[in-house]
């Protein structure tokens, strides 16, 4: 066997093999009979409890896994560790770093490898050989076996086997279990954990018949595996040239037993739910084959999401309306715009989250909302799978899992002290006439009727943008004609005599469905007008729909992630030709601002456009290349930067001469700092979330009350 058919043997056993444990002991002994070793054994860091623990070993004792465990810093093992190098030592009993275990096997070896396990961070454990003989070391050997334990690290990084809670029952059994992550939105949080994978929500409270439910899995694979067969059959005897193999290749892996049989585990242990068992072990196999550096092999995990969404089809559960319960907290690896669209927020009192930033959506719907959020917590999923209740505390960025009653009454006080500070500081009513004395527009982003019902009560200007495409997601794509009529007159209702502006599905990117294409780099993808134009069905219909509701108020349209001016004029014309059909007047067309190309034609655009909306979260993402919702550089999501508020003032200074009103939609406009640059750039009309509104109009009354501003 030669170096790079054992790689790939390796790649093989990690891909093929059924769980993690039985993966890392496929790996010992094929590296045990390649290497001609007397022992090849794998160390993991068991950072709960700071010790390195023997995983797998091909030579020594079997009874020895698990319970043979050192500190990184003693023995051979503990120094390939801590060093992070490739360890070559013979004679190795008598090294001064060497432990000795009694009992294991272990003591006529006299030559010592050890390969640490490790990403750029850090270590994660060693992998070791030992022989009885005397060996000897050559550069081929060395760069072998480092290529080795690369691979092998990427296995134990990507699955989370160095880590003492994967054994869920641990933290089934336990109490007081906290895990540090990143604050997102400040306060306290005490409820029931919800999952949420997928746009599929389940509670971890809810108790199932575990029988009924192995009966629906059942039931559903059969459908699944029928509705395959049919499928290739129907294809075999149509004229149309179209590959079956691919639906073969989905029927091989629906009948792979290992694929069911943890399904069935999961339901049949751990009682959870056919639909549940389904996403969650499907996306495990998902990761599993993302990890592989091989790009067909890599194709394969949409071959298994494809699998997944017909088995969740066959059991009923695809477009499943899952009732929230009072006090539940979400928890997901990450919340799209339209996943929380799809959530009755009445009922969420917490969020936590993988991968948020703390500007992404969910941190500015969760201090919008004053709902207590925290993120950056890893393997989240697979750490509250079993929790009863969570506590957030959004001050100090921490979860605590299945607290303690004595911990659950200190955080109840927590909560009845905040309330009381809370009240204390009760908010006057805001003397607004100085604001519009300045002519000064206050109008809100919406996101749902109950956003437009609650901009109304606040006395917004206006709706300054109603994101359309988050009504699309929530209703999972079954967004006809009559629903488009319904959500825009609820909302028109709202606001009889002040302007409303639609904004055009402005889908792609992180607003999309799960189930939609996967682009390599969907932000720079098919999204917003792009998409459009080319799906025009789409596109006038929800047209239609907006021009049949305008006689009920003042309506404007914006379109979206403009780039040239063409792309605008093509949009426009569209309207304009359903609105002849409908025989309406044509309402005001305006373009979004939020591509910097756009910049740069805006001589151009104020000819054609009729007003301007700067979106300012995704104008600063693409101006300053950060990705607010990575939380590795959503640190530098700081919108007060010299370079941005210059762009800002460039784009007044291009359209002021104009007389068309150009807006600053964002929340940047709810910070004091930037609100004061705006204003004193010469910016009057902004857009804010509604829950912004009051400390928004609050700081404007102080600081024209206390100031000039303005050219």
């Amino acid at each position: 066997m030669d170096d790079l058919e054992l790689l790939l043997n390796i790649g093989n056993i990690i891909l093929d093999t059924e769980t993690y444990d039985k993966a890392l002991q496929s790996i010992v002994s094929h590296m045990n009979k390649f290497l001609e070793s007397d022992a090849c054994s794998i160390y993991l860091y068991n950072q709960n409890r700071d010790q390195l623990v023997l995983m797998a070993t091909q030579g020594l004792h079997h009874d020895a896994i698990g319970k043979v465990n050192m500190k990184p810093s003693e023995g051979l093992t503990g120094q390939a560790f801590t060093g992070g190098n490739y360890l070559f030592i013979r004679d190795a009993s008598h090294h001064p770093k060497y432990k000795y275990f009694p009992g294991i096997g272990e003591e006529p070896f006299n030559t010592f490898i050890g390969i640490p396990l490790k990403d750029k961070k850090s270590s994660h454990g060693v992998l070791v050989f030992q022989f009885v003989d005397n060996k000897d070391n050559t550069p081929m050997l060395e760069k072998l076996l480092i290529t080795v334990a690369s691979i092998v690290s990427g296995m134990v990084l990507k699955f989370n086997i160095t880590e003492i809670y994967e054994e869920s029952e641990q933290i089934q059994q336990s109490k007081d279990l906290v895990f540090n992550g990143m604050p997102l939105s400040n306060g306290i949080a005490i409820g029931a954990p919800v999952h949420m994978i997928y746009h599929y929500i389940e509670s971890c409270q809810k108790k199932y018949d575990s029988r009924e439910e192995i009966n629906k899995l059942e039931k559903a694979f059969e459908l699944t595996r029928a509705e395959l067969v049919r499928l290739i059959e129907q294809i075999r005897s149509s004229d149309e040239h179209i590959s079956i193999d691919i639906f073969q290749g989905h029927l091989l892996m629906l009948q792979d037993p290992s694929y069911k049989k943890e399904m069935l585990h999961h339901i049949g242990k751990y009682n959870k739910g056919a639909a549940f068992s389904i996403r969650y072990v499907s996306n495990k196999y998902i990761r599993k084959f993302k990890a592989i550096p091989d790009g067909y092999l890599r194709e394969r995990a949409s071959d298994i999401d494809d699998i997944c969404l017909r088995l969740l089809s066959n059991l009923g559960a695809l477009h499943k309306s899952v009732e929230l319960e009072e006090n539940s907290i979400i928890i997901s690896d990450r919340l799209t715009p339209g996943e929380t669209a799809s959530l009755d927020l009445e009922k969420v009192i917490g969020f936590v989250t993988q991968k948020d930033g703390p500007s992404s959506h969910t941190a500015i719907l969760a201090r919008n909302r004053q709902i207590p959020a925290v993120s950056g917590i890893e393997y989240l999923l697979k750490l509250t799978e079993f929790a009863d209740t969570i506590i957030i505390d959004g001050f100090k960025g921490k979860i605590i899992i299945n607290p303690s009653k004595t911990t659950i009454d200190e955080y109840r006080l927590k909560q009845i002290a905040l309330k009381r500070q809370k009240s204390d500081t009760k908010r006057e009513k805001v003397d607004d006439t100085l604001i519009k004395q300045n002519g000064i527009k206050l109008h809100s982003n919406v996101s749902s009727t109950l956003d437009a019902a609650k901009s109304a009560a606040l006395n917004a200007d206006g709706i300054g943008l109603v994101r359309t495409e988050i009504f699309y997601l929530q209703k999972k794509g079954d967004f006809n004609y009559q629903t488009q009529l319904d959500l825009y007159g609820e909302i028109l209702n709202n606001f009889p005599e002040k302007p409303v502006i639609f904004r055009l599905l402005d889908l792609g990117a992180d607003k999309r469905l799960r189930s939609d294409i996967a682009e390599d780099n969907p932000a720079l993808g098919l999204r917003g007008i792009r998409l459009l134009l080319k799906e025009t069905d789409l596109f006038k219909e929800q047209v239609k729909a907006l021009l049949n509701v305008s006689k009920n108020g003042h309506i404007k349209l914006m379109v979206p992630f403009i780039t040239e001016t063409r792309e605008f004029v093509d949009a426009k014309n569209i309207i304009a030709s359903v609105a002849e059909e409908l025989g309406v007047s044509l309402p005001p067309v305006g373009a979004m601002i939020e591509i910097p190309s756009a910049v740069f034609i805006l001589e151009e655009l104020v000819e054609k456009a009729d007003f301007f909306s700067i979106g300012t979260n995704d104008l600063f993402q693409y101006f300053c290349a950060v990705d607010r919702n990575n939380s590795h550089v959503s640190y530098r999501y700081n919108p007060d930067t010299q370079s941005f508020i210059s762009l800002l003032d460039l784009i007044f200074q291009k359209t002021k001469d104009s007389g068309k009103v150009v807006e600053i939609c964002g929340e940047i406009a709810a910070d004091p700092t930037i609100l004061s640059i705006l204003l004193h750039i010469g910016y009057k009309h902004f857009s804010i979330n509604p829950y912004s509104l009051s400390n928004v109009r609050e700081n404007l009354a102080k600081r024209l009350g206390s100031a000039t501003y303005g050219r």
